[in-house]
């Protein structure tokens, strides 16, 4: 799905197949089309069914987005915040000489995730760890590292919060906030 987003990525794929392939992947495209619309003409029944019988499309399992369109629920039975245990938090320090860091519209950024290396170098944006980030930069890296350790602090106490919550009701450990 997110090669189809990307046109320039769609365009070096199309550039690639043979014409063949191409009527092959249009072929396919054609038919999950065919599948996607039988999918919504039955959603349609199913909603004026569900209306004429009574029912809300909420007691059905069905949710309505921001949109207004109504999304399917995975729920299979409403569950209860309290009875879903959260995960225990950890509190990670960052260590500066195992970060990874890059630049954007000639500001050094800190790499958050390495499932972003991979999207910033097919952008031709280079990802270089701590000890080969330019001299010129060496300056912001502490103010980066200061932001990030901010947040994680920030998201930390928010999920000790969650976690002492489900931990008072089920007799687990209680966390301190740092």
């Amino acid at each position: 799905m997110s090669l189809l987003l990307d046109k320039r990525e769609l365009k070096k794929a199309a550039k690639e197949l043979s014409v063949v392939k191409l009527q092959e992947v249009i072929d396919v495209l054609k038919s999950v089309l065919d599948e996607r619309q039988k999918e919504s003409e039955v959603l349609d029944k199913v909603r004026e069914f569900a209306r004429a019988q009574g029912f809300t499309l909420e007691q059905l399992g069905y949710k309505l987005n921001a949109e207004g369109t109504v999304v399917i629920s995975h729920d299979e039975e409403p569950q209860q915040d309290d009875s879903k245990r959260p995960v225990k938090p950890k509190f990670k320090t960052i260590n500066k000489e195992s970060q990874f860091f890059y630049v954007e519209n000639g500001q050094l950024q800190l790499l958050k995730t390495h499932t972003m290396k991979k999207a910033l170098n097919d952008k031709g944006i280079d990802v270089v760890p701590f000890s080969k980030v330019e001299k010129k930069y060496v300056k912001q890296i502490d103010a980066l590292l200061a932001d990030a350790t901010s947040q994680a602090l920030v998201n930390f106490n928010a999920k000790v919060d969650v976690w002492n919550e489900w931990a008072a009701v089920h007799n687990e450990e209680i966390l301190v906030k740092r």
